[in-house]
């Protein structure tokens, strides 16, 4: 097995045999009993064990028995990389080098080896080797529950961001995508930053994974930034978003995409929302509310966000409405999501029955208001009959800057 193979055992002795079958707990076996030796059900326990008491102290005592093991199996790559944790442990660098890479070739895809292998390239200051190891789990996508732990020891690498990108995370947005929610998870902006404009360079980037970063964006209230990839993401299928409408979808012809800047549309106990085909304004789709006359319902649930600038505005709508109880009935809201005392404004709230008929309402925004938020809602009546029933359907929405 070559020289240095040689040098690992030297002084080590020969193989010592046990035969039976007696009971762990009894003291002769618990006294020579190594992990390929005893029964099935003790070996993954067993040979824990050695591994924690050797990094104690207490290789040289283990590293007899770990050897004869590797003898018994020279082939098997846990064999090899016990040894070789028992060889660091004793700081035997070199010999714990040269098992690992005997680890690697006979489990060239294990991924608890190329761990192992990782760890100890990390410990002894080899970040190529670590990039290397780790970066072929992250080409599995059936290896996922390693891939936190393999994110966490880049983080500490202290290898920059764009080296772990390029020699650490395979070109697949099964790695990539993970890798991006690994730093908005633990608020790395620039990380999470330079890993999405990796991503993409390499037409890795998905709806999901877009309206993640642009959502984490948003927290982070670097507002332009999110407009800005929510518009590079969508430009041939909304060309004149923030051109002309600064409402995405505003007709809701797409079914809405992940993310803040287009249609949450949410069903609550007492109303129905749903985005519907069968009866429009323009296009084929509309939103349509249904109340179920029960309760005095305070309705918000269908919003999306929307980056603004200074100035005065515009925002309307189309509402077509099928017998709408009560004195409140259904309106537009424009708000600043971060603070509403700066603006909150609605429209003239509609009641009865209609067909298409349009709201609008103007309003200013000032310099401190970046974001905000468009909602169809029901606000609750203050009178004593005040459940709410009937059918909305709501279109062609427009948030526009008045010129």
């Amino acid at each position: 097995m070559g020289s240095l193979l040689g040098l690992v055992l030297a002084g080590y002795g020969g193989i010592q045999a046990w035969l039976g079958n007696l009971s762990y707990d009894n003291a002769l076996k618990r006294r020579y009993c190594a992990a390929w030796q005893c029964p099935q059900e003790f070996w993954d326990n067993r040979t824990f064990t050695m591994l924690q008491e050797s990094a104690a102290g207490g290789s040289a005592v283990l590293l007899p028995d770990l050897v004869r093991g590797l003898l018994l199996d020279s082939a098997s790559a846990y064999a090899w990389a016990n040894v070789a944790e028992a060889e660091r442990d004793a700081r035997q660098m070199r010999l714990a080098k040269y098992c690992f890479e005997h680890a690697l070739a006979a489990g060239p895809g294990n991924p608890a080896i190329r761990f192992r292998a990782a760890n100890f390239a990390f410990l002894t200051g080899d970040p190529a080797a670590v990039l290397r190891d780790l970066a072929g789990i992250l080409r599995n996508p059936d290896l996922t529950s390693y891939y936190p732990a393999a994110f966490l020891t880049y983080s500490r690498l202290g290898v920059p961001v764009n080296e772990l990108l390029d020699k650490g995370i395979p070109p697949v947005s099964t790695a990539a995508e993970p890798f991006l929610q690994f730093w908005m998870d633990d608020n790395r902006l620039p990380e999470a930053a330079a890993t999405w404009h990796w991503m993409a360079q390499r037409s890795l980037t998905t709806e999901n994974s877009c309206g993640n970063y642009v959502s984490f964006l948003e927290r982070h209230n670097d507002i332009a930034a999110a407009a800005a990839e929510w518009r590079r993401a969508y430009a041939t299928q909304a060309a004149n978003y923030q051109v002309l409408n600064w409402i995405f979808n505003a007709g809701f012809e797409m079914e809405p995409k992940p993310g803040p800047f287009d249609w949450h549309i949410e069903t609550a106990p007492d109303v129905a929302a749903t985005r519907v085909g069968d009866v429009s304004r323009d296009g084929q789709w509309s939103v349509k509310l249904a109340f179920d006359g029960k309760s005095n319902s305070d309705y918000h649930g269908v919003y999306q966000d929307a980056a603004i600038l200074p100035g005065r505005w515009s925002v309307r709508a189309f509402l077509k409405l099928d017998d709408i109880t009560t004195d409140q009935g259904i309106a537009l809201r424009v708000y600043d999501l971060r603070d509403p005392g700066r603006l909150d404004v609605r429209t003239e709230a509609r009641t009865g029955t209609n067909e298409w008929a349009e709201v609008e309402r103007e309003f200013v925004v000032d310099p401190q208001t970046k974001l905000v938020r468009v909602e169809i809602m029901r606000g609750p009546s203050s009178k004593r009959d005040n459940k709410i029933a009937g059918r909305a359907w709501v279109d062609s929405l427009y948030l526009t800057p008045i010129r």
